[in-house]
């Protein structure tokens, strides 16, 4: 399984999206919230080695990466939540398919988590993996000044 996470998460975050440069911080969920709901593009970066595992099959690991934001949702109870899918190839050469999923609640706390598809069956590879994580450690989020 250690072999697997490796190597899913090397390839997730191979090509992610990494906000640097001339951004602003946005330090809290209220600025993240109004960013998003302003119009403005949002990165995220993610440092796993800062978050903690959330089920007993998720390993600890130090991947890094990120993505921008393109769609969002903010749920009844306040929950932003936003997606990434892609598809790549895992270390044995096979296609997968990986779902990302980011869940940030009002209070700064988040869930992190990934799920993997082989393709072209779409029969799940392996289980989900989840950290729990907070915005400023694990998830930092930016928008461009």
């Amino acid at each position: 399984m250690k072999h697997i996470v490796a190597t899913l998460f090397g390839i997730l975050f191979a090509t992610a999206a990494n906000a640097a440069g001339d951004s602003h911080v946005l330090a809290s969920f209220h600025e993240v919230e109004l960013a998003l709901t302003t119009g403005k593009p949002v990165n995220v970066r993610v440092d796993l080695g800062l978050c903690t595992p959330a089920t007993g099959d998720t390993p600890p690991t130090k991947t890094r990466g990120g993505i921008s934001i393109d769609g969002y949702r903010i749920t009844s109870d306040g929950t932003l939540a936003f997606a990434d899918q892609h598809f790549t190839i895992d270390r044995d050469g096979k296609p997968i398919l990986q779902f990302l999923r980011y869940r940030i609640r009002p209070d700064g706390g988040a869930e992190f988590t990934m799920a993997v598809f082989n393709v072209p069956s779409y029969e799940r590879k392996g289980t989900s993996l989840a950290y729990k994580c907070s915005i400023g450690r694990g998830l930092s989020f930016f928008s461009p000044r």
